[in-house]
């Protein structure tokens, strides 16, 4: 829920102050989301009837969020799910189509398929090569998760912003793209080669920026795509294997991503397939500056992994942490009420990197007073 609504605003609260009260087992996530999802989609072509573009801009956005999140418990490929994600992209689209600025649906060939992805210009572009930002979210969070209704932090400094779902994640899998321990290094190949190709690109300037898995999954492509100017992380999953996430806390992690890989009926080949989960063999080529954020009470992804890989890493790789924060970071914890909106430090902080400013090791650690303490970054413990 604190994914969904980040992105939707305060006026998509109601939608899920009723989802709360109307759910009370796993089964009833489905059909009270689908039905909130049908309400604004009526309301959507209802205001576009009347001529109120704004209002049904609106409408489609929550709707097509609404559909994703009705998506998210269907761990098999079925037609149910097939039709939920059908409406969310419909939905979307309409979006885009009365959005306030540029939005396009993108697919990127990759093998026998494709990479889906939005594609999105800031507000007011009016031609020229802009710096762009390579967007993912994590195993929970589709691309359509990934840019602001309003106010968008990468849009509103000028960036384009391609927001996709990779191997194994949001659409992807439902059109046959699942997830394996090497497929995101191809993705990103497939990705960057459409960047490539597009007018609107400054080639020169491209980052990256992925949340949860997504801090594995776009760390797999900062550190085989070199031509990025940084790539920020956060909210991490780094924990060689998923321990934690996998065998530790909620069954869904394990039983969605074992759906996402194509191995929703063999847990023992998943088990040996996480196994290999691990960026400590690619972070040594790491050539990219790479920003991580993250609070030091991580449930999912114990901090020591992230502090590690930190340590490894040859290129710049500074550190937001967050006291007590945990994984999310969207509990009122008091480091992140108090401290730095941590999405707007990682987007400033990858203004700088496609604008030329140097990256340099730092640990910024927040203490509960919101309070930015600078510490000693891991790579300076180990002298």
């Amino acid at each position: 829920m604190a994914y969904t609504l980040r992105p939707m605003g305060v006026d998509a609260a109601p939608d899920f102050q009723v989802a709360q009260s109307r759910i009370s087992k796993f089964a009833d996530i489905t059909p009270v989301f689908t039905g909130l999802a049908e309400r604004r989609d009526r309301l959507a072509q209802d205001a576009e009837k009347a001529g109120r573009d704004v209002t049904a801009r609106e409408h489609y956005f929550h709707a097509a969020l609404l559909y994703a999140t009705a998506e998210w418990p269907l761990w098999e490929d079925s037609a149910q799910l097939t039709e939920l994600d059908d409406r969310k992209n419909r939905c979307y689209a309409a979006y885009g189509r009365l959005a306030d600025h540029h939005v396009e649906r993108v697919e990127i060939p990759f093998g026998d398929a494709c990479i889906p992805a939005w594609f999105h210009l800031p507000p007011g572009y009016a031609g020229g090569q802009l710096h762009t930002v390579i967007a993912c979210g994590g195993m929970d969070a589709p691309k359509e998760l990934n840019v602001n209704l309003y106010g968008d932090k990468l849009l509103q400094r000028g960036f384009a912003v391609l927001s996709f779902d990779g191997p194994g994640q949001g659409e992807a899998p439902v059109r046959g793209v699942k997830f394996t321990p090497t497929a995101w290094v191809d993705a990103g190949e497939a990705i960057m080669q459409w960047c490539r190709a597009r007018g609107e690109i400054d080639n020169d300037k491209v980052a990256g920026f992925g949340l949860s898995f997504g801090s594995y999954w776009m760390s797999q492509i900062a550190a085989s795509q070199p031509s990025l100017k940084g790539a920020a992380v956060g909210l991490v999953c780094h924990e060689p294997g998923g321990h934690m996430i996998f065998e530790m806390a909620s069954p869904s992690f394990k039983a969605r991503y074992m759906w996402m890989s194509g191995l929703e009926h063999d847990e023992a080949a998943f088990d040996q397939m996480s196994s290999e989960i691990d960026l400590r063999p690619v972070i040594g080529g790491m050539r990219v500056p790479w920003l991580i954020v993250a609070g030091d009470e991580d449930e999912l992804s114990p901090l020591e992994h992230s502090y590690d890989l930190a340590r490894r890493c040859p290129s710049p790789s500074p550190m937001l942490v967050y006291q007590q924060g945990r994984h999310a970071l969207s509990l009122p914890t008091p480091s992140v009420a108090l401290g730095p909106n941590w999405l707007t430090y990682a987007a400033d902080w990858l203004l700088d990197r496609v604008n030329g400013v140097p990256a340099a090791d730092y640990v910024d650690y927040v203490l509960p007073t919101g309070v930015i303490e600078r510490r000693a970054h891991p790579k300076e413990r180990q002298r």
